[in-house]
């Protein structure tokens, strides 16, 4: 079983950005997929990684059912739905893990990771976008002829591969902010004059120790990172804006970062602010092609994209690097600072003599980290940091209330 197709990104005339699924071997968009990005995903207004996420599981989807002589189309047109035991081979393909191509190549799936499973959430975003899809094609292919049998039958499909979908995606386990040893191992590793930094080039050296900075004492995100621009900084005021700015225009990335939540200023300290200064001034101008455009984090490496915006790509090789130079490190990656600066916010706040309301302190949360007040996302943030303080209180429940056989110390 192959890879049949494959996701293109293109930059539109005004900024916009999109994305296509087309046939490598031909160069052809696909019909009906692209329809249907354009009008249930584009035209909703949804983000480019809403795009993407569909055109991956549609691509799943036709590659499985060409593999297994299945005509979807064919299928619809005559009325001839797809039945239970089809319904379960598309959810055990939406378990496998698929190997990346270029555009020029498709890997067999023996030559990728094709025997480990993806993560239960990707499943389940794949079986959600399947089961869309089936539906709107269903009714865009038959149209009026859509009667009461075959509206059954088109449900039927739907409710059949969404209750595929795996339990408890949203799960159990609380996402955690980095240990205080992972900390320190963390500042050891990112130390521009240290021994432990995996990079060899000074000026990126500083640069990657920024970006870490940023992260993890403003708990921003990897897009907002990387969509802040030398404007954004207030030097007077010592403050720096994240400012949503979809479709740039004078963005060259075709996988534009995105800036997920509300604008808003951030202070910054006085380490903060000498560092910004000492890169751009001392690092990032004296980059070739650097100053042609106001974005902060460039590409230091010569060659073809050496002084554009750092892509999304190079970030996730940052982070990764960072990751695989210490043991201590494994699993790290860069939203795993955003919850580490939830954490510390709310341990600030359980130290404070008279600390501010509950209501408070989820407005003060929601400003920092951009969510819509009220939205209720802050308490996501705030999970491990309860749990803790629940286990604190319920050992300490148990030290008070256990009996002790007679004879066993305390």
């Amino acid at each position: 079983m192959l890879l049949r197709y494959r996701t293109r990104g293109f930059i539109m005339e005004d900024g916009e950005r999109y994305r296509v699924l087309v046939d490598p071997r031909s160069g052809m968009p696909l019909f009906y997929p692209n329809l249907f990005v354009t009008a249930q995903v584009r035209n909703r207004s949804l983000s480019v990684a809403s795009m993407d996420a569909v055109c991956a599981a549609l691509n799943v989807l036709l590659t499985h059912c060409s593999t297994c002589g299945i005509d979807l189309e064919g299928r619809i047109r005559d009325r001839c739905f797809l039945n239970p035991a089809e319904l379960d081979a598309i959810r055990d393909v939406c378990q496998r893990r698929f190997g990346k191509h270029d555009s020029a190549v498709v890997v067999p799936l023996r030559h990728s990771k094709a025997n480990q499973r993806v993560q239960t959430g990707s499943e389940y975003v794949r079986l959600t976008h399947m089961a869309n899809y089936l539906r709107w094609l269903s009714h865009t292919m038959l149209g009026s002829a859509v009667d009461e049998s075959a509206a059954r039958q088109i449900e039927l499909i739907h409710r059949g591969l969404t209750s595929r979908r795996p339990i408890g995606r949203r799960n159990a386990e609380v996402k955690r902010g980095p240990t205080p040893a992972q900390v320190a191992t963390l500042w050891e590793v990112v130390d521009p004059e240290g021994k432990k930094s995996p990079f060899q080039d000074n000026s990126v050296r500083i640069r990657n120790a920024l970006m870490v900075d940023l992260l993890f004492y403003l708990g921003i995100r990897g897009g907002e990172l990387l969509s802040l621009c030398t404007t954004d900084i207030d030097w007077d005021r010592c403050q720096i804006v994240i400012a949503r700015r979809p479709d740039e225009r004078t963005d060259p990335r075709k996988r534009q970062p995105l800036v997920k939540t509300l604008d808003r200023r951030i202070p910054l300290g006085d380490a903060l602010v000498d560092r910004l200064h000492t890169y751009i001034v001392k690092h990032r101008n004296k980059v070739s092609g650097a100053r042609r455009h106001v974005f902060l984090f460039v590409t230091h490496k010569s060659g073809a994209t050496q002084g554009q915006p750092l892509s999304i790509s190079s970030y996730r090789k940052v982070i990764r690097a960072i990751a695989a130079a210490s043991a201590e490190l494994k699993g790290l990656h860069g939203h795993l600072f955003r919850h580490g600066w939830n954490e510390r916010f709310s341990e600030y706040m359980d130290r404070q003599e008279a600390p501010p309301s509950p209501e408070q302190q989820e407005a003060m949360r929601s400003y920092a980290q951009g969510w819509k007040e009220g939205s209720g996302t802050s308490a996501t943030y705030n999970r491990r940091f309860v749990e803790r303080k629940t286990h604190e209180t319920q050992l300490q429940l148990q030290e008070k209330t256990i009996r002790r056989p007679k004879g066993i110390d305390k």
